[in-house]
């Protein structure tokens, strides 16, 4: 049986410390969660012996606010990450969702129709229809968090 080659999420989480987007610094995330700045180094940029466990994943991500991890390991695994938004609003929350939910899917549809319309999807059309594909998805996700919830 053939072993298959994966790719790494090791690397991600490198960058991810090095440059995060909440600002913090690698040495102070290291600091915030109660790792060594060199052996946390050591261990996202895989030298021998050393190697960065699953465990480490949430705590990177919160501390460096982003959740790219998820993206690649949605992808990888052929699907999508959607971080639902927080609930707001004083009115039905249902009944705001599901207008938010229509709304978004109307944009989709629309992107569509005006893409379609010129007989081929340019590049900054199909961006802009995974925008608003994504944008829907998202809102449907968050409706149905609701009801279920």
């Amino acid at each position: 049986m053939a072993r298959h080659e994966y790719p790494q999420l090791t690397p991600i989480l490198h960058r991810l410390v090095m440059r995060a987007p909440s600002g913090i610094g690698a040495m102070t995330i290291a600091d915030m969660l109660g790792w060594r700045y060199a052996t946390m180094m050591s261990e996202l940029s895989g030298q021998p012996g050393h190697k960065c466990g699953a465990d480490r994943l949430l705590p990177i991500m919160d501390a460096t606010g982003s959740d790219a991890p998820m993206h690649f390991l949605a992808r990888e695994l052929g699907g999508v990450y959607i971080q639902l938004p927080p609930v707001v609003g004083t009115a039905d929350p249902v009944q705001r969702q599901c207008m938010i939910a229509v709304k978004e899917f109307g944009e989709l549809i629309a992107a569509c129709g005006e893409g379609l319309a010129s007989g081929s999807l340019e590049a900054d059309e199909r961006s802009r229809i995974m925008r608003e594909g994504h944008e829907a998805v998202t809102a449907i996700m968050a409706l149905l968090q609701l009801v279920g919830a």
